[in-house]
């Protein structure tokens, strides 16, 4: 598993037009019926979540990295805590 981007990363998805900031890893997403899970949820950059506006999208959706969000020895727990627990969960992976 490639490391996740920390929370606060700036992308840029393929085909779109405008950057999106990464609030968040592993949501849980309900895709018509369907309760699973997906890399990333992100809000718009720079307006934020104001008006609540969420994408959700996987590492593979990513054309590139605009901004890499803060890194620390926390983070680097972190991952290590999703590389173990990854093939544990419980919910698929979801497609955009």
């Amino acid at each position: 598993m490639t490391n996740l981007l920390p929370i606060g990363t700036v992308v840029r998805l393929h085909n779109g037009t405008i950057d999106v900031m990464i609030i968040g890893r592993f949501p849980l997403y309900n895709q018509e019926g369907t309760i699973g899970y997906f890399d990333y949820v992100a809000c718009l950059y720079p307006t934020g979540a104001a008006n609540e506006e969420l994408l959700y999208f996987n590492q593979e959706n990513i054309e590139k990295v605009v901004f890499e969000g803060y890194h620390s020895e926390k983070e680097d727990e972190l991952q290590e805590l999703f590389k173990k627990q990854k093939d544990s969960i419980k919910y698929p992976k979801l497609k955009v």
